[in-house]
């Protein structure tokens, strides 16, 4: 080795780029020409000039292929140059040159990781560090790969390997906390203490050491992390961030909102990526307004955006502003295909259009790129029970809890659910929502004393429905009773989207709004608003706050209207119901106490718009139309074997299917097919999708009986069929969900229209279908019937409600 290739290796490993190319050239010159041109190589591409050092190290090799260090070095040039596939070729040369070479190893795992190839990479890597095992970038190499094949707990080791060598190794330590989170390890904690400990100035580890403090309920160490970071990068928009939601969970908002808008008004300056940060931290704050503000700033500043595009379109769907949502929403989707969040949000949007099919499409594609995200497996459980998918939903709603275990509303998803799984028994039910309360409503608070007792009795209603809804149509008729007799009622409102019906509620009652609000705030309003009965009218439906009735805020606390099952909750005095929804001899089911009201649980309200009662279409027709408005969920395989019953017992007769996704190929498929089993021409069969409320009233107009799902029976789609003259006919179920016909029908005198076998289910369709003036004359009785009935009757329905809740 000539002095001119020893003095070039010094340089070069001192750094001194110049220097050592200098001194490779003249080593070039006097007789060194193959490793000076293998290492100038290296030096080039280590400058920038990549390519240059692939076309020397190619020359060094063309002067004798029998060196493995220039095939390896090749790949790891070639790998900086961007061509991988070539990097892993050139390895594997030098590998046949010399199987145990260390660097030619590890070279080629990494050239495998940029390939996507993990799984492949592992060996190679593991066999380096069994040559070498003192070569940092190694053990993170195989950090890295086993993480990406779903090792996290063994990717942590790799990594902790790698911060052995070398403690301040940010690679290393970014690793091991990612490893560690998706192992759900308890030594997460203490590995971003030491990180930061180690990194004292890398703020991303001091963001996340931060959060995990926050999570953990150390309030005031997460605090003081977070001003400490932000005072250490005072530029940058995530400490302030960070700092904001500290505050908030703290039920600070206003010193959140205080800090935020004072990094921003620092100067005019702020770049869009910081400006979109800021507008998702005020969208979490609730400041919509300034949100929408920060969002088209940062989109005016870059039209390509897409995160602030992004975030607007979630903001126009949490404004409700469905179209301005839509195109931005479906533009992110389409220009942002690798972004999980813009797969999911799209997705979302289109479950809430009533397209779970098309929604499904893009939730999947999400979860291929973050396979462990609770929000887009929620969203993926949504879209699969919308779907009628019930195994496929609860196995990736309980993928969810598994995930986010803190998360209370994916574990309410999850409990709903199991409702609508053919083989539901009480006892799981029951069993579900103790498990849900025992990990999210524990312990038990007292229940505290009413401050001045004697008063006007004092109701609180807690719901995000208030509004053109069933819990809506439900209630308000009771309410506007109830105040017309005195009680005073203070309504709860978690909801943005007001409408008409909003209004009549806000004029019988004190309105609240609570929507963003945290559960202690909501509690101590409560408390302040000295409530006798405090209702829940939600459950575990989305947008609920039993995190609120979790507090025990209210002296007595009950369930009423808008859930179909026991709530777990021990803080939950009661649930109003009816004899027909609880039967005697059921109430073990609930951990509530059962109180019955004499007829039905609800009083309802008729939309306005509803047109008068047509005569029966089949009278017009010739042929029968069955019918059924209930959303796929509830429409299993034996509720399509027995309606194909039906169908094969009366001729020529039709069976309409309508409800949001029924007019997408993927869940039509899945519903002829079974048809098809059981004997039925798929022509017989008639599908309608999501349309607007008076559409949907005016397909009923199409039918002539119409048939309920079981084991979850309708409850908003049997009040409107009846009160459009339809007979209804019902399995009566075991569950609350399954009896909610059997309550309405039991209240009109109509129990001949109540099964309680699938075969005089069947027997009572094919009665109807073969008696038609019996039917045309039901039709034209059904809506007077049903507004002279309890069903309707709101003054008594009050009565009923007063006298029982003040003896309860």
């Amino acid at each position: 080795m000539s002095n001119h290739l020893h003095a070039a290796i010094r340089f070069h490993q001192a750094g001194q780029f110049a220097e050592a190319e200098q001194h490779y050239r003249r080593a070039i010159e006097t007789g060194d020409a193959g490793h000076a041109r293998n290492l100038l190589g290296v030096l080039y591409a280590q400058t920038g000039r990549a390519a240059d050092g692939v076309a020397l190290i190619g020359q060094a090799i063309a002067l004798n292929k029998r060196v493995p260090e220039f095939h390896s070095n090749l790949g790891m040039v070639l790998l900086e140059a961007g061509d991988a596939a070539g990097a892993v070729a050139a390895c594997r040369r030098a590998l046949q040159l010399n199987p145990t070479m260390a660097d030619a190893l590890t070279n080629l795992g990494a050239a495998l990781l940029r390939l996507d190839q993990a799984q492949d990479a592992v060996a190679p890597l593991r066999r380096a560090i069994k040559a070498n095992p003192g070569r940092v970038e190694t053990h993170r190499n195989l950090g890295l790969a086993l993480l990406r094949t779903g090792q996290p707990a063994e990717a942590a080791t790799s990594f902790r390997d790698g911060i052995a060598l070398s403690p301040h190794h940010a690679d290393c330590w970014t690793g091991l906390i990612t490893a560690l989170e998706q192992a759900q390890s308890a030594d997460l904690g203490p590995a971003l203490a030491s990180a930061v400990a180690h990194r004292p100035a890398d703020v991303p580890l001091r963001l996340k050491l931060t959060a995990h403090r926050l999570a953990m309920g150390e309030m005031a160490a997460a605090e003081e992390l977070a001003r400490q970071t932000l005072a250490l990068a005072p530029a940058a928009v995530e400490p302030i961030v960070m700092l904001a939601n500290v505050l908030t969970a703290q039920s600070r908002k206003s010193d959140a909102r205080r800090a935020l808008s004072d990094w921003l008004g620092r100067g005019d300056d702020t770049p869009p990526q910081a400006l979109t940060t800021l507008a998702d931290a005020f969208m979490e704050l609730g400041d919509d307004a300034l949100a929408e503000q920060l969002f088209r700033r940062a989109i005016a500043l870059d039209a390509g955006s897409g995160q602030a595009t992004l975030g607007l379109g979630l903001l126009m769907r949490r404004l409700d502003r469905a179209e301005e949502a839509r195109t931005l929403l479906e533009r992110c989707a389409r220009d942002l295909p690798d972004s999980a969040l813009a797969q999911a949000a799209y997705g979302d949007l289109l479950l809430a259009m009533g397209r779970p099919a098309a929604a499904l499409t893009h939730v999947r594609r999400a979860q291929t790129l973050a396979p462990n995200d609770a929000g887009i497996l929620l969203t993926l459980g949504n879209a699969l029970r919308d779907l009628g998918e019930i195994d496929e939903a609860l196995a990736a709603l309980t993928q969810a809890v598994t995930v986010a275990p803190a998360r209370a509303d994916i574990h309410s998803n999850l409990v709903f659910t199991r409702l609508f799984h053919p083989d539901v028994t009480l006892a799981q039910v029951r069993a579900d929502h103790v498990a849900w309360a025992d990990r999210h409503a524990r312990p038990v608070p007292p229940p505290p004393a009413r401050r001045h007792p004697g008063q006007t009795w004092r109701v609180g209603l807690v719901s995000g429905d208030f509004r053109n809804h069933p819990v809506g149509y439900f209630t308000i008729r009771a309410l506007e009773a109830l105040a017309a007799r005195g009680v005073t009622l203070i309504a709860y409102a978690n909801q943005r989207v007001e409408d008409a019906l909003t209004r009549r509620v806000q004029a019988v009652c004190v309105w609240r709004p609570i929507q963003g609000a945290d559960a202690q705030t909501v509690a101590q309003q409560v408390r302040d608003d000295d409530i006798d009965l405090l209702i829940d009218l939600t459950g575990h439906i989305a947008g609920n706050r039993l995190d609120v009735f979790a507090l025990r805020p209210a002296t007595r606390q009950a369930t009423w209207a808008g859930y179909m099952a026991t709530t777990g909750l021990p803080q939950m005095d009661m649930i109003i119901v009816d004899p027909h929804h609880i039967p005697a001899g059921a109430e073990g089911f609930y951990t509530e106490r059962v109180v019955r009201m004499p007829h039905s649980f609800l009083c309802y309200d008729p939309p306005a718009f509803f047109p008068a009662v047509t005569p029966l279409p089949a009278l017009r027709n010739g042929h029968v139309t069955f019918g059924c408005f209930n959303i796929a969920a509830k429409i299993n395989a034996g509720v399509i074997a027995c309606w194909s019953r039906i169908l094969n017992r009366v001729p020529g007769s039709r069976l309409l299917m309508k409800t949001r996704g029924m007019d997408e190929l993927p869940l039509q498929t899945r519903i002829l097919a079974q048809f098809r089993e059981d004997g039925i021409d798929a022509a017989r069969i008639d599908f309608i999708g999501a349309t607007s409320p008076a559409e949907h009233v005016a397909c009923k107009e199409r039918v002539d009986i119409a048939l309920d799902p079981f084991p979850y029976a309708g409850s908003t789609t049997t009040l409107e069929s009846l009160w459009m003259g339809l007979p209804v006919v019902t399995l009566t179920g075991q569950t609350f969900s399954g009896r909610h016909s059997t309550c309405f029908l039991s209240v009109l005198g109509l129990r001949s229209l109540m099964a309680t076998t699938v075969q005089e289910y069947v027997d009572i369709a094919v009665r109807l279908a073969t008696n038609l003036d019996e039917v045309a004359d039901l039709r034209q009785r059904l809506r007077p019937a049903m507004a002279a009935s309890p069903l309707c009757d709101a003054d008594t329905f009050a009565d009923d409600f007063i006298r029982l809740m003040r003896g309860a």
